[in-house]
């Protein structure tokens, strides 16, 4: 009998049959061949796997439970075999949940083979699936575990080297996986183009560019928060802050205002949006508008690709409920905020 496997990047559950004459139907019964992280901060946090046999089952139970595990940085990956096979029909054939949550998306790369030879291993030829992206491919980095839990140093193929930080403040554990008894371990695969950078705290490549983004919406924030949480663990929290709306406008700061989804606004995003946009594609203080749909960068895919027009860029971009964020994007403007 003949199976597929597939090296799938943080995901949970796999869906298959998605096309649009069958019923979507969610695939159990997985097994973890090997689960192989990068270190990183979400790793050992809140169990302690000592073998790889342990860390697979450890694995499948989040697997079976409908919750995700991390792969850590770049490299990590974890290797599934599948129940059954997925036929290759019209449309999508299966689907893989990853880590995306407004604010943040983590894609990966994935790929299959067949039990051709059908001995139950996974040793037989490889596909990468091709993504929207083309990425850099043989590109390897080498990690060290540290005497204690600590920065953990790395090097890569291209001779650059640096740490993955210790964020003690946040995750206090040891970053480097328990299970890898290695001293150092490589990780080999394709690298994706990064599409968002990290500034003193601030991300860059957001619906209305590099800043501080708020929403009025307690709700929305702590729905977010727990997200979060159900994914990784901890505890939910919500920051608040004061800000007195007569700045938008007063006339001392430059102020852009999207009242309702839009042309100018569904532009805006996507000159945002484009990673091939280096510079600062406006001048304000703050910026005022809808929301994008957590699906953005899918839209914005096939927007640029001509597979829609605008008018449906702007359809697939709405929430069903207009929800507004505030973007703060200088520090004349994050000056303004008074934390409560």
């Amino acid at each position: 009998m003949k199976r597929y496997w597939y090296l799938m990047a943080i995901a949970a559950t796999l869906l298959a049959s998605c096309n649009k004459d069958e019923e979507e139907t969610e695939i159990q019964g997985f097994k973890v061949l090997e689960y192989r992280p990068a270190p990183g901060q979400f790793i050992n946090e809140g169990f302690d796997c000592q073998t790889m046999e342990e860390a697979n089952a450890y694995a499948e139970e989040r697997f079976n439970k409908k919750l995700y595990v991390s792969l850590g940085s770049f490299g990590g990956y974890i290797t599934v075999k599948m129940p059954k096979e997925i036929k290759n029909r019209k449309g999508y054939d299966f689907g893989i949940i990853g880590n995306p949550f407004s604010g943040s998306s983590e894609p990966g790369i994935v790929w299959v083979s067949e039990d051709a030879n059908g001995n139950g291993k996974a040793d037989d030829v490889w596909y990468e699936l091709k993504g929207s992206d083309e990425p850099e491919r043989d590109y390897s980095v080498t990690y060290h575990r540290p005497d204690a839990a600590g920065d953990i140093p790395w090097e890569d193929s291209k001779g650059e080297s640096g740490v993955i930080k210790y964020l003690p403040q946040y995750h206090d554990q040891m970053y480097y996986p328990n299970w890898i008894k290695e001293d150092s371990y490589t990780l080999k695969g394709s690298m994706l183009e990064a599409r968002t950078e990290q500034e003193g705290g601030i991300w860059k490549n957001k619906d209305f560019g590099k800043g501080f983004y708020l929403t009025t919406i307690r709700e929305q924030a702590l729905r977010m928060a727990e997200q979060t949480v159900r994914k990784f663990g901890g505890t939910p929290f919500v920051n608040e802050y004061e800000f007195d709306e007569t700045f938008l406008h007063n006339g001392q700061m430059n102020v852009k205002v999207f009242n309702s989804y839009s042309e100018e606004w569904a532009y805006f995003i996507v000159a945002n949006r484009d990673r091939n946009n280096k510079e600062k594609i406006h001048g304000f203080d703050i910026v005022v508008g809808p929301i994008a749909d957590d699906r953005v960068g899918i839209q914005l895919f096939r927007y640029l690709r001509n597979f829609i027009d605008m008018p449906t860029l702007i359809k697939e971009l709405k929430y069903k409920e207009l929800t507004i964020q505030y973007y703060f994007g200088t520090e004349h403007a994050v000056k303004l905020l008074k934390k409560l």
